[in-house]
């Protein structure tokens, strides 16, 4: 809240369960899939699994045109189970997906080809192909996010008094910069415990190189669990804001035409990669993807109704974040790197890569999906590469590489 200029954490008091109802927080992401809506029902008894949270329903659009001819009342389906850091256990948080019908999931319910992706891991019905040690698909987001002023810009944006083209904030401390760092660290800290709390497998916090912009690591995550948990871990952080009196933005260009963008960078691995040797399916990968028209992937990576993301990557007045049409690769650099193997992975031999492309706002479910098709099935090769497809590579042992 705001109070004379100044913020401060608003906080509700604790008040004992007495009773053995238990409040479910049903949370559920809007047409955008990155900002989110709740709706709370209490039940009888505490659920043990989130097959015991009943469906509900709420009206949504069906895409990301926001019509109203597609503003319909549709089921929430529960899909996760988390608990409620606000509310602390028994009560609960239950992550839901959109459906139109029992049977029918909505148009932006992009968890469900998820899912048919993730499965495609173990057989591929197009080619029959079973891999001889399962894929066990591994994936982390690095969510970057901004603190900002009513007008969309940072909070802390001075342009008068510092040169944005060369300071460097990222990971700092007692910084001159640091005008709101306290309040904006505070509630880095207190998302990450509430995090914890819950259950979200997050990993770690950062302060990031914008002014007022911070980043998190939600992963490793198996399969379509990276969207659930950064899901969750994106609602407690927009919930977690408002006692804060902050506004958080997980766009990836809060304000057109300036230099502030956000990432939300995705690793990925399968079991070989991280195996001895599994550099060398790391490579292939990577070649894969090298060889892949950008477009599709992009579109998935990137599914917001203003496309932000190509305005991220076009733009030429910061060098960290990679290029719209060119593909870099070198090794563990960051400059305009689109594919990054970071360097203990190098020194290992083992482990996973990660793709700079993806922005802030980030379907999970639609990346993580597109990620696998883009480099390990080969949906996107540009033509003269159909050799790239041989999912039998996958059966090899690394020295036949």
């Amino acid at each position: 809240m705001e109070t004379n200029g100044k913020l401060q954490f608003v906080s509700t008091p604790d008040i004992p369960n007495s009773s053995k109802r238990v409040i479910l927080e049903y949370v559920f992401a809007d047409h955008t899939n990155y900002q989110f809506w709740n709706k709370v029902k209490v039940v009888d008894k505490e659920p043990k699994t989130v097959d015991d949270c009943p469906s509900w329903d709420s009206y949504m659009w069906n895409s990301i045109s926001q019509k109203d001819s597609e503003f319909f009342d549709m089921i929430t389906k529960p899909v996760a189970m988390f608990e409620n850091p606000f509310l602390k256990s028994p009560h609960k948080l239950v992550l839901c997906d959109l459906w139109k019908t029992n049977d029918e999931p909505a148009g932006i319910n992009t968890r469900v080809q998820c899912l048919e992706t993730m499965e495609r891991l173990k057989n591929d019905p197009k080619t029959g192909f079973r891999p001889k040690v399962p894929h066990d698909p591994w994936f982390g987001i690095e969510q970057e996010y901004i603190v900002t002023r009513s007008d969309n810009f940072p909070a802390s944006y001075e342009p008068k008094d510092n040169d944005y083209s060369t300071l460097i904030l990222y990971c700092s401390v007692g910084h001159v910069h640091d005008r709101n760092v306290a309040l904006e660290r505070d509630l880095s800290m207190k998302h990450l415990q509430a995090c914890i709390y819950a259950g979200v497998n997050v990993c770690g916090c950062i302060r990031e190189n914008g002014p007022s912009q911070w980043e998190y690591q939600v992963g490793p995550c198996p399969g379509v669990e990276i969207g659930d948990h950064l899901q969750m871990s994106r609602y407690i952080l927009l919930r977690l804001g408002e006692q804060y009196g902050l506004r958080v933005t997980l766009k990836s260009v809060p304000v057109h035409g300036e230099a502030f963008f956000s990432g939300g960078h995705l690793n990925f691995s399968v079991r070989k990669m991280r195996e001895k040797g599994g550099i060398k399916f790391i490579h292939h990968a990577i070649n894969v993807l090298a060889k892949s028209d950008p477009i599709p992937l992009l579109k998935l990576y990137d599914q917001t109704l203003e496309h932000d993301n190509k305005e991220r990557l076009s733009n030429t007045s910061g060098h960290w974040h990679p290029k719209q049409d060119e593909f870099v690769f070198e090794g563990d650099k960051k400059e305009f790197t689109t594919i990054r193997i970071p360097p203990l992975v190098e020194a290992e031999g083992r482990g996973y890569m990660e793709d700079r492309r993806p922005p802030s706002s980030v379907d999970p479910y639609a990346a993580a999906a597109g990620l696998v098709r883009a480099c390990i099935f080969g949906d996107f090769l540009r033509p003269g590469n159909e050799q790239l497809k041989d999912l039998s590579v996958w059966n090899k042992d690394p020295s036949e590489l």
